[in-house]
């Protein structure tokens, strides 16, 4: 089998001479080195000499910074040089993206493209604040000031990357996906795209281990990400309202660097808006002492906090496909989360997780009380999640899907 060559546009980024970028996007790298090889077209510029070619578990990555391809010449010259078959863009939601399949289109090389969909700004842009009052959306606090960001800027930032989105889609020719909601968003707006469906390949952490419930901490529940209202920390807290007199011991964990904890006083010029919302429900609900913060989280961490929970949450208000719910799933953690966007691909209600209405806080806290009293319920879910999760996160399997797409893309060419 002839080896090709693949060009990933991504958030790549040199940091301490070295590559660094999405594990998900490291994975595919790894699991297509059989047959591919792939160098990395940075979003970032930075000058080559003296950064380390990365190697990825034993995968050797080239890399080449933004400035060697800022022009359609240099990039036909880029892809020349590296005989690349394909040149995939990860995101259509990137910032980078629009400039780099704009960049494609001037030069020629359209057909060679595939546009690998995320986090979809065109649904995000909708539902980014779902749940925050209007006060707290257009509040502005010293930090928001010295950022000029406030809840309402960065709404509308999103609604700026929904357009360039919606850009991308229509002059794009073939995408990459995973659930019906991505699927809905560029039929809508290209319905006679190439759309190639294909689930991803996790971080290598997550397919070794098991949750056990004999060794979880019992009331726990871990969310891998709050700082922002997209992601429905405040429904959480409201939900954990309902269930802390019934559970004195409940603690919620939460991976993230924002200072939620603490006095007011020492912390409040750091606050955003929405971190000083989550402070006052935080007291509203009298909820000091069931929160943890984790901070930053490393891949190994990660799964030691997936595997200490008793339930793993995703309270956003939307999310096409969360790559959280998939790695909890994938190691067998009990799972409920809001049925929103591409969730539903995931997990199947009552059968390998729970899945509520976002705005629905009340049967948040029903289904983590469910998990929290049975047991047997709780490994009952978290099996049939691990199950599912094996399935559709085979790497060898998404591996040669993913070859096949890309084949199929460079011999129409």
């Amino acid at each position: 089998m002839i080896r090709m060559k693949l060009l990933f546009v991504c958030d790549a980024a040199v940091k301490e001479d070295r590559l660094r970028c999405p594990g998900w996007v490291q994975g595919i790298a790894t699991h297509l080195s059989a047959d591919f090889s792939v160098t990395f077209l940075s979003s970032e510029s930075f000058d080559p000499a003296g950064v380390e070619v990365s190697s990825i578990e034993g995968t050797a990555i080239g890399l080449l910074p933004y400035a060697a391809w800022n022009t359609p010449e240099q990039l036909c010259e880029t892809v020349k040089r590296e005989k690349a078959d394909v040149i995939v863009i990860f995101g259509t939601e990137k910032t980078y993206s629009l400039g780099a399949l704009t960049l494609c289109e001037k030069a020629g090389l359209l057909d060679k493209t595939v546009i690998f969909s995320q986090g979809m700004a065109l649904a995000c842009a909708k539902h980014y604040a779902e749940g925050v009052p209007c006060r707290v959306i257009r509040r502005w606090t010293f930090r928001d000031l010295l950022r000029r960001e406030n809840i309402r800027v960065e709404q509308k930032k999103m609604e700026a990357r929904a357009k360039n989105e919606k850009q991308i889609i229509t002059a794009a020719r073939r995408f990459i996906g995973r659930t019906t909601m991505d699927e809905a968003i560029i039929r809508m707006y290209h319905p006679e795209a190439d759309y190639y469906r294909c689930n991803d390949i996790l971080r290598s952490a997550f397919y070794q281990g098991a949750w056990r419930y004999d060794d979880c901490e019992k009331h726990r529940i871990f969310v891998s990400q709050y700082y922002y209202p997209l992601k429905g920390f405040h429904y959480l807290l409201e939900a954990a309202y309902l269930l802390k007199e019934k559970y004195p011991d409940l603690t919620i964990a939460a991976a993230g660097y924002n200072p939620i904890l603490g006095s007011v006083a020492e912390n409040e010029l750091k606050d955003s808006s929405y971190i000083r919302y989550l402070k006052k429900l935080i007291r509203r609900y009298g909820l000091e002492k069931h929160i943890e913060l984790t901070g930053e989280l490393d891949e190994r961490q990660m799964k030691e906090q997936y595997l200490k929970a008793n339930v793993f949450v995703l309270p956003s208000t939307i999310e096409n496909s969360p790559n959280s719910l998939a790695e909890a799933m994938l190691l067998g953690v009990p799972c409920v989360a809001s049925d929103v966007g591409g969730v539903s691909d995931f997990a199947e209600h009552r059968v390998d997780a729970y899945l509520y209405p976002s705005p629905a806080t009340y049967l948040l806290a029903r289904y983590v009380d469910e998990v929290f009293q049975n047991p047997a319920e709780a490994a009952r879910l978290g099996a049939n999640a691990k199950k599912r999760a094996e399935r559709d996160y085979d790497t060898e399997k998404n591996a040669k899907a993913l070859s096949d797409v890309f084949r199929a893309i460079a011999k129409n060419n």
